[in-house]
């Protein structure tokens, strides 16, 4: 018995993710219904990652996760294209994130890093559109001449903000992160 063919819209139920720096506004601002007394940082809006795939809402499909109906369906669910260069890797993550105390500083890893350390088949690069900006500024890069030996000295003594670069955001702001940058929210 054959499956039926994949709706062409499929309506999903995000993963919500509980963050020591979460908060509430997923909920106030985009009606997320959030669970009681949790500060919720993330909604994975469309998610393969085990154990936080986006989940179908409604339909043929619902109950199944995003995960599950990539590897069954591959092509027909991301296109010929997409999965003859990503194979059973699904390429896509997109997130909502309240970020209502500071994130840590990060650097995510290139494709080349994640692969020789066993991280994964990707890096991390990222873009981040600016939905709402209460604070209004990022950490993007490091300020100039900052080399590794300055990095380092400044992370050693618990200081690592005062080489970061930090630059002024707003709604409607686009951010392109290139796996390697040094950032934080």
């Amino acid at each position: 018995m054959s499956m039926p063919p994949l709706p062409e819209i499929l309506p999903l139920t995000p993963y919500l993710r509980e963050m020591v720096w979460g908060g509430r506004r997923l909920g106030n601002l985009y009606g997320k219904p959030l669970p009681a007394g949790q500060s919720i940082g993330e909604s994975f809006e469309l998610s393969a990652l085990p154990g936080r795939d986006t989940v179908v809402a409604d339909g043929l499909m619902a109950g199944r996760g995003l995960l599950s109906l990539h590897r069954e369906f591959g092509a027909q669910l991301v296109g010929e294209e997409v999965s003859e260069r990503y194979g059973s890797a699904f390429p896509l993550l997109i997130k909502l994130i309240d970020a209502h105390d500071d994130l840590s500083i990060q650097v995510h890893p290139d494709d080349a890093y994640a692969q020789s350390r066993e991280l994964g088949v990707f890096g991390k690069t990222e873009a981040w559109v600016v939905l709402h900006s209460e604070d209004g500024r990022i950490a993007l890069g490091l300020e100039p001449g900052v080399d590794e030996t300055a990095l380092r000295q400044a992370i050693g003594d618990g200081e690592a903000e005062r080489v970061v670069r930090f630059q002024a955001v707003s709604a409607g702001d686009v951010v392109y992160l290139p796996a390697g940058t040094v950032h934080a929210l």
